[in-house]
């Protein structure tokens, strides 16, 4: 299943037709964008190279860098607080953190979210690392991110190893300490063509 793009989902228009028409509509992609997939909360690896760097503010003014996580194992967590899933994601996320912090950092980065809104939700629901406003989408853009929440896992170089686009089981995931490495029960490996046309062909949806 694919989600849909969350930034612009949150401002589509319907044109000039009725509201509870519109209603309906709404409920229906609500349902749709937020509906589980069997996989889609694993963390796959992926062979990619480095991501395009940035430099985002915080919500006090300060300007942080990507570099400045350089030499650790990074998380870099897209989400929105008008999307359910990543609102119940972050949770999990500090708790991650908390066991996994000596090896290990978090990077939240809050797409075309308002300030003050994200102020009062960080209020409720604090979190133990670092959230960048990313208002033009700017960065999620350049990241090729579609879907809300993505988290990207890159390794002490900036290089992206892992990635799952949906809200993940953070609560199931440690940290190796003899490398810094994201260990999880099940990790997908990335499918290759023969691969893909063996599972078409047996016409099941298996994990590798």
């Amino acid at each position: 299943m694919t989600y849909p793009s969350a930034p612009e989902f949150r401002g589509a228009q319907f044109g000039d037709i009725g509201l509870s028409f519109r209603i309906t509509i709404l409920a229906t992609l609500l349902v749709l964008a937020f509906s589980p997939d069997s996989r889609a909360t694993e963390l796959r690896r992926i062979d990619e190279p480095a991501k395009p760097d940035f430099s985002l503010p915080g919500l006090d003014g300060t300007t942080v860098p990507l570099t400045s996580f350089k030499g650790r194992t990074v998380l870099v967590h897209f989400f929105a607080t008008w999307c359910a899933p990543c609102r119940e994601e972050l949770p999990a996320l500090t708790r991650f953190l908390n066991r996994s912090a000596s090896y290990a950092s978090v990077v939240g980065i809050s797409v075309a979210d308002i300030d003050q809104r994200l102020n009062r939700f960080l209020e409720q629901t604090p979190v133990n690392f670092p959230v960048l406003l990313d208002r033009e989408r700017t960065v999620a853009k350049s990241w090729n991110v579609t879907t809300l929440p993505t988290t990207y896992v890159l390794d002490a170089n900036m290089k992206p190893l892992l990635v799952v686009e949906a809200d993940s089981q953070w609560d199931t995931v440690d940290i190796e300490p003899a490398t810094g490495k994201l260990i999880e029960n099940k990790i997908r490996e990335p499918e290759t063509t023969s691969d893909h046309s063996h599972q078409e062909k047996r016409g099941s949806d298996h994990d590798l």
